[in-house]
């Protein structure tokens, strides 16, 4: 009798580790992976999807061996009602247990996309535009979901949105990435504004951005952003006109083909700084931390112009005679005989703060 009963519970031993095993194996990976370059399987769980429709789809799209014991080990870990719907990206080798597990964590695979410094929000539109997952809702740049984040009645949305990259979901859409990047800059903004230094020619935190978009534009070198906001900035003081070349390229539009005519520098046009006194209306483009970091921080110094250097940098110059002889060296440097505009000479004291009428310069076209 003692002998049946041991064979009994050899058998129900045995029973168990061959169940286990069994059971193990289905939860295992299948080695029919689907995809022949490693890449991971993408699946899309529909919200209101049953788990076995769930499991069904895991198990047709070779994600799991065995939809019924999928269903087992949900059901003894309590989470057949606890799955998430989403886009799910599966690697290949990826055990039952971990899909489980990311499926009710709601590990969705999650795409970016980056707006970069200097750009225009027309191109912040392409980009989001061409972004997988991504849905599209905006029109256009005047679109009326955009100029609802306007304010200080500017009429355009142009260089409100942060310059960062931002992680999205398929079905987010274009806005909601926009409403991001538009509240980080509104902080972002406000933060560096509170530690402006004393004494700026600015009256508002977005006239700070419109002139940072404009540093922004003039150089891509992090260590002359701030001596060309200082430069901007003696300008202003002076009763000079910024006369900035990026501005007039942003009011010409379409009709900028990569060189300035001197017709076009005589244009009459909100942006066009050789004509208009103080800043443009909006900003000109996104900018970056360190531009918006220059503006509020200049340097302090007594250059008036600058004009490009063969090295990707400026040459900063004090006076007219100084600046002239700088445009005639990268000339000469280039081989460059165009000729678009130069900024009014600066006033025999620099202490008048009379406004001055601007014209342009026939013979030089650097500032």
């Amino acid at each position: 009798m003692r002998s049946h009963w041991r064979q009994l519970a050899i058998a129900a031993l045995l029973g168990f580790v061959l169940s286990s095993a069994s059971f193990a194996y289905f939860l295992s990976p299948p080695s029919d992976f689907p995809s022949t370059q490693n890449e991971p399987l993408l699946l899309e769980i529909a919200r209101g999807s049953s788990f076995k429709s769930v499991a069904a789809a895991l198990k047709n799209n070779g994600v799991i061996r065995s939809a019924l014991a999928f269903e087992i080990l949900a059901l003894l870990k309590g989470d057949r009602s606890h799955l998430k719907s989403g886009e799910y990206e599966f690697p290949r080798q990826t055990p039952a247990t971990v899909v489980l597990a990311n499926l009710v964590a709601g590990k969705v695979k999650t795409y970016q996309v980056t707006l970069v410094e200097g750009w225009t929000l027309r191109q912040c539109l392409q980009a989001l535009a061409m972004s997988p997952g991504l849905m599209p809702t905006l029109s256009d740049v005047d679109d009326p979901a955009l100029l609802t984040l306007v304010q200080n009645g500017a009429g355009s949305a142009e260089g409100l949105f942060d310059a960062n990259t931002f992680r999205y979901t398929r079905g987010d859409t274009d806005l909601a990435i926009l409403e991001r990047a538009h509240s980080q800059l509104s902080d972002k903004l406000a933060s560096y504004w509170e530690r402006r230094a004393q004494g700026l020619p600015l009256n508002t935190p977005y006239e700070a951005l419109i002139l940072a978009s404009i540093v922004e534009k003039e150089t891509g070198l992090a260590a002359e952003r701030a001596r060309i906001a200082g430069v901007f900035y003696n300008r202003i003081n002076s009763g000079m006109r910024l006369q900035s070349d990026p501005t007039t390229i942003y009011g010409l539009g379409d009709r900028y083909t990569g060189t300035l005519t001197r017709e076009q520098l005589r244009e009459e046009t909100p942006y066009n700084t050789y004509r208009i006194d103080g800043l443009p209306p909006t900003p000109i483009s996104l900018v970056s931390d360190l531009a918006l970091k220059a503006v509020l921080n200049p340097e302090l110094h007594d250059y008036y112009y600058f004009v490009s250097n063969s090295n990707g940098g400026h040459v900063f110059s004090r006076t007219l005679e100084e600046h002239n002889a700088a445009v005639a060296s990268f000339r000469s440097a280039l081989g460059d005989s165009q000729t678009d505009s130069l900024p009014e000479p600066i006033p025999e004291s620099r202490s008048d703060s009379a406004v001055q009428v601007n014209t342009i310069d026939e013979d030089n076209s650097e500032r």
